[in-house]
C-alpha cells in the first residue's frame, strides 16, 4: 500500500537559515504520528510542505503520491489544524462560517446549500460546539476557537488531519478531550494524522509514532522506543525521559552545563 506522505531526503531553507536538512519521513496509511521538537525545528515548514505553501530547495514531498505544490484535487483528502495565530483574531466571522471555510476545498462535489449547512452543523455537533454556531469568532475562548478549527478541518472528512500544536492555549481537559475525539475519529474513519506538540507526555500514549525533528530526523519510530540520549541530541540540551502509564515517555529538561 502507497504511504499516505513520503518525504525523501528534503532540505529547506529561508534565506540563509537552514530549516530542514535531508530530511526523510514516511506515514503509512492509518497511522498516528507525534511530530515533535524544539521551536525553530522545522515542525511547522514540514507541515507548510505537505500543505504545497513551500516548495524544497531538493529532494521530493509526496501526498497521496502527488506533488502537493503542483496538484490540487488531492487536497480534499486534507484536513489542517494551523496554529490559532495564523487565524485573525476579529476577524468578523461566525463560528459556522468559519466551518464552512473548509468546505471551499478544490476537489469536492458540487452540493446544495442545505447540504453544505447540514455537513457544518455535524462538524460543529462533533465537537459540542452546535449550539455557538452563530457566534462571533472574535467572542470564543481560545479553546472554543480550537474546536471550531478542528470542525473546520474535519467538514470535508478529509483522509488525512494534519494539526499544529492544536493544544496551545487550552486547558488540561480541553487536550484530554481533542485526544478522545481523536481517538474515536481514527476508530470511525481509518484516519491518518500528523500532529505537531511540543508535550511528549501528553501525546505519546494516543500515537503509533513519535517523529523527532530538528531540522534533521533525529527520530521517528514508537514512542517507547524513544531514548534520553536522542531526545538530548534533538534538543541541544540536557534531557531525561522519565516512563511511566504503560511506558509512555515524559520529558524532564535539565539545566545547560558551561
Amino acid at each position: 500500500m502507497e504511504p499516505i506522505v513520503s518525504i525523501t531526503n528534503v532540505s529547506f531553507r529561508y534565506g540563509s537559515t537552514m530549516a530542514l536538512d535531508h530530511v526523510n519521513f514516511v506515514v503509512e496509511p492509518g497511522v498516528f504520528v507525534g511530530l515533535i521538537g524544539p521551536n525553530g525545528g522545522g515542525k511547522s515548514t514540514l507541515l507548510r510542505l505537505l500543505l504545497g505553501l513551500e516548495v524544497p530547495q531538493s529532494g521530493s514531498v509526496r501526498v497521496f503520491g502527488q506533488n502537493p505544490a503542483a496538484e490540487h484535487a488531492w487536497r480534499s483528502k486534507i484536513g489542517h489544524v494551523p496554529q490559532q495565530r495564523e487565524f485573525a483574531a476579529r476577524f468578523p466571522v461566525t463560528c459556522a462560517q468559519v466551518v464552512a471555510m473548509g468546505l471551499l476545498v478544490r476537489g469536492l462535489p458540487t452540493r446544495s446549500a442545505e447540504q453544505h449547512r447540514a455537513q457544518t452543523d455535524r462538524a460543529l455537533d462533533r465537537v459540542g460546539m452546535l449550539e455557538h454556531a452563530s457566534k462571533p469568532w472574535w467572542t470564543l475562548s481560545g479553546g472554543q476557537k480550537q474546536r471550531v478549527l478542528i470542525a473546520r478541518a474535519l467538514v470535508h472528512e478529509p483522509e488525512l488531519l494534519l494539526l499544529d500544536e492544536p493544544t496551545v492555549g487550552v486547558d488540561a481537559r480541553g487536550q484530554d478531550q481533542l485526544n478522545a475525539w481523536l481517538s474515536e475519529w481514527r476508530a470511525e474513519r481509518s484516519l491518518t494524522v500528523v500532529l505537531v506538540s511540543h508535550d511528549i507526555g501528553a501525546i505519546s500514549p494516543i500515537c503509533d509514532q513519535l517523529a523527532c525533528l530538528n531540522v534533521q530526523m533525529h527520530f521517528h519510530d514508537r514512542p517507547e522506543k524513544l531514548s534520553s540520549e536522542e531526545v538530548e541530541k534533538a534538543y541541544g540540551c540536557p534531557a531525561k525521559l522519565v516512563f511511566h502509564d504503560h511506558s509512555m515517555p515524559h520529558m524532564v529538561v535539565g539545566k545547560h552545563e558551561h
